[in-house]
């Protein structure tokens, strides 16, 4: 039994639906993705700069005059 142009017609319009819909949330995820990599990175290299920054002894200035 041939289905009927109609029906092919029909199905492939809700399947065009269906894929359109997964790649707008495809999308959505993408971009949540690329936001948090985007904050993680900048986290990290800011403890990267604080770590260079940091005195090893941990920025005690120690006083020579007697008081």
């Amino acid at each position: 039994m041939a289905l009927e142009n109609a029906e092919v017609l029909k199905n492939l319009q809700e399947q065009l639906t269906q894929v359109q819909q997964q790649v707008e949330t495809g999308r959505a995820t993408l971009l949540r993705l690329q936001g948090a990599i985007d904050v993680l990175s900048q986290i990290e290299d800011s403890k990267e700069e604080t770590t260079e920054d940091a005195p090893v002894d941990g920025g005690e200035v120690e006083s020579t005059e007697e008081g």
